[in-house]
């Protein structure tokens, strides 16, 4: 059987009634994903995306329906001025769908690797993360500048933060570069059982735990030699103080989740402690950036 896929943008406020239409006018099932520019939303905070323009796309039934579909979805959420339908051929949908999410190459020896694909020998690092609920699977730029960024470091036997550590990837990937353990933070609770049996699926979960923030702030001056938070620019910027207490004198910090323009903004509010001079202190990829800067004792 073939089928009908149909496409609209929305407003943000709007996605909600939008699911409600499509469903009522038969979808089958229903995806949301980010159509404008804030392509990052952050899990170190609270509730669902609230990207400003959405995609709502649902999959119908063929069988010459389109002129039908579209009137139904007029009637049921007129606020919709425009769609798009494409016809689609019947396919393994499982299939199709775990084909979307194959081998990513972070560095010639650090790739990511989904469960059900066998990695290849020669690959000397490899990270297994499943798409799953919790943000990292390495298919968005900030986490792949990140991992980019730590297998530039020595992290031999480090105690490393990750802080809004969603899947727990760069955590993993810390450890599996030679951290001695690491710890994560993330409020969400999806999180923190994603990131736990992500750790276990690579081996690592004997030197990986989780904490919540007031658990680690209630510390007495817990220190690390590298902290990580890839979050957003606004974030980084309010959690400035919190996250250069955690920095051991001569430590690292490596933020992420920065687009170009809101470096300067995020480099000072750190740049009263942290050096950003080093030639590889910035690391680019399209719109976003990653920074490193080391402590000054």
């Amino acid at each position: 059987m073939d089928w009908l896929q149909l496409s609209v943008e929305v407003s943000g406020d709007q996605v909600e009634r939008t699911v409600a239409a499509f469903e009522v006018i038969g979808a089958q099932a229903t995806t949301q994903q980010n159509a404008g520019e804030d392509s990052y939303f952050d899990l170190a905070h609270p509730a669902e995306p609230k990207w400003d323009v959405q995609c709502v796309t649902g999959l119908f039934e063929a069988q010459g329906k389109d002129d039908e579909i579209l009137s139904a979805l007029m009637h049921e959420a007129s606020f919709i001025k425009e769609a798009e339908l494409t016809q689609l051929p019947d396919q393994n949908w499982e299939t199709a769908w775990l084909d979307q999410y194959q081998p990513i190459e972070i560095t010639e020896d650090l790739w990511i690797y989904p469960g059900w694909v066998t990695p290849d020998a020669s690959i000397k690092t490899v990270i297994k993360i499943d798409p799953g609920m919790a943000f990292g699977t390495g298919s968005h730029e900030t986490t792949r500048l990140c991992m980019q960024a730590l297998s530039q470091l020595n992290l031999n036997q480090q105690h490393v933060l990750d802080y809004g550590c969603g899947s727990g990837i760069l955590a993993i990937t810390a450890l599996k570069l030679g951290a001695a353990d690491a710890v994560g933070v993330d409020i969400d609770p999806k999180a923190e059982l994603v990131s736990l049996e992500n750790a276990q699926n690579n081996g690592v979960e004997s030197r990986f735990i989780i904490q919540s923030a007031e658990a680690l702030e209630a510390q007495k001056e817990p220190k690390f030699e590298l902290v990580i938070a890839n979050i957003l620019a606004f974030a980084l910027i309010d959690l400035a103080p919190c996250l250069m207490r955690y920095v051991e004198d001569d430590g690292m910090i490596l933020l992420s989740g920065i687009l170009s323009h809101q470096a300067p903004d995020v480099i000072e509010a750190y740049q009263d402690q942290f050096d950003f001079k080093q030639a590889d202190s910035m690391l680019a990829q399209g719109d976003w950036v990653a920074l490193l800067a080391r402590k000054r004792a």
